[in-house]
């Protein structure tokens, strides 16, 4: 099947990996997955480990054809980490289930490809040192670019399968050449939201909430116990420290002696400096964690013991994000309110308790008209079945609810609707591979175990 598709037509459609272009990326903007478990790769799907080199790679490349457009990433960092890490799941999910159905991607299929990439030639023909030279420079091995290249062809093969079920018919690209050529005129009622109002109380308890999205370091709480052999003796002092340790490793700490001297109790982060503690001990506690949480010092006057508590943040003062959380709040309030006003059905209710915003349009394709106002694609009937002077029913928007009374059409020249016709097709195709593909994907993830690794997401 891999021979035939890529000796068809589709090949020309399908976007083959490169090393100085875009990685294919997710057409669902943002996914959610469960975060459970420790994982060591990137991620793992249906416990098969992506590494960490493939979501390195990914985000390499989407930061990098985000720079070639001269846009700044420094406040898109997170974004890009997000959507890489879901588009190293979505094609690992696709390869899983390619690998059930017989579709991989031959490595003889990935050695032509690598043979044809022209970054890679020299005067016309493979240069293997210069594929060497650049794949080492992307910190890829030759293995590792080769597995990526080998996912990336069979992600590319399926969705080239895809593709070609699509049918388009005659009736909807005459519906669809209509909508981009018919022009209506009439008058606009748009009700949205008020503004909504965001208490300190909700920016504090979001806050508390969301800390760690806004952390600028991380740490642990620690204790640090201190067990003095000038004071107790080497004998006593050692017989308490082991009794201390063996008790602490056992979660079994509950009665510290009282010749025992708590002298640390709070956060460490990185470079912490301790005036009362041996920079030796520090060094130990500092290597404290969820697996390793108790350790063991001794310096020539006194025995340590440190306690791992819990991971720990430091994060932004409130007042330094105060109006970035207003300005989150005031979108995720306006959009719940927006979504309230979609389940709406009293026309009166509406006008009376929202704002109401009225405006006319003339000559306007209905295109144009439904990108204007943000109008859902299942609310598109409500526009075309009108008749002049018909007023439609409440019409969910991106912004609220729309309202429009029809007083002209005209109908689009025959002339102009035979021409677009025969490269609307094209782009219906596209819109219904989009739909097709989110359905697929979908589909998948809900037979799928997936952990991340949280750290790629949501570190600094």
């Amino acid at each position: 099947m891999f021979t035939k598709i890529s000796g068809s037509k589709w090949k020309n459609i399908v976007l083959f990996i490169t090393v100085f272009t875009f990685v294919a990326t997710s057409l669902v903007a943002v996914l959610v997955y469960k975060f459970s478990g420790e994982v060591s790769g990137a991620a793992e799907v249906n416990g098969k480990e992506i590494p960490i080199y493939e979501f390195n790679y990914t985000y390499e490349m989407m930061a990098r054809n985000l720079q070639n457009q001269n846009i700044d990433i420094t406040a898109f960092k997170k974004e890009i980490a997000k959507q890489a890490m879901d588009t190293i799941i979505e094609n690992e999910l696709i390869y899983q289930q390619a690998e059930k159905e017989g579709l991989l991607a031959t490595k003889e299929q990935v050695k032509e490809e690598i043979l044809n990439i022209p970054a890679f030639q020299s005067n016309g023909k493979f240069d293997k040192n210069l594929y060497l030279q650049i794949v080492n420079s992307l910190g890829l091995t030759p293995e590792a670019f080769e597995n990526l290249l080998q996912k990336q062809l069979t992600v590319n093969h399926v969705k080239a399968i895809l593709l070609s079920s699509i049918y388009v018919s005659d009736e909807e690209i005459e519906t669809f050449t209509k909508k981009q050529l018919t022009k209506i005129s009439g008058d606009v009622t748009l009700i949205k939201p008020k503004e909504p109002v965001i208490s300190e109380q909700m920016i504090k308890d979001y806050y508390e909430k969301h800390k760690n999205d806004y952390a600028t370091q991380q740490g642990k709480k620690v204790e640090i116990y201190k067990i003095d052999i000038n004071k107790l003796g080497q004998e006593k002092a050692e017989n308490l420290a082991k009794d201390l340790f063996t008790k602490a490793k056992s979660g079994s700490l509950t009665n510290v002696p009282p010749e025992v001297e708590k002298v640390f109790d709070g956060e460490l982060y990185q470079n912490t400096k301790l005036e009362n503690i041996p920079s030796e001990v520090l060094s130990e506690v500092e290597s404290l964690s969820k697996d390793k949480k108790v350790s063991f010092s001794k310096t020539p006057s006194a025995y340590y013991i440190g306690i791992y508590k819990e991971d720990v943040v430091k994060s932004k003062p409130i007042e330094e994000i105060k109006s970035e959380i207003t300005q989150k709040l005031k979108r995720e309030e306006y959009q719940k309110a927006v979504e309230n006003l979609h389940k709406t059905t009293d026309i009166t209710a509406l006008l009376n308790n929202n704002n109401v915003e009225k405006s006319t349009v003339s000559d306007m394709t209905i295109q144009e008209f439904v990108v204007k106002y943000g109008i859902k694609s299942n609310e598109l009937n409500n526009i075309t079945n009108l008749k002049v002077g018909q007023t439609s029913k409440p019409i969910s928007t991106d912004e609220g609810v729309l309202i429009f009374k029809l007083s002209q059409i005209t109908e689009p020249d025959k002339g102009k609707m035979e021409e677009m016709k025969k490269s609307i097709e094209p782009l219906i195709k596209t819109q219904k591979f989009a739909d097709l593909y989110q359905m697929y994907i979908d589909n998948l993830k809900k037979k799928a175990n997936i952990k991340i690794n949280k750290r790629l997401v949501e570190g600094e």
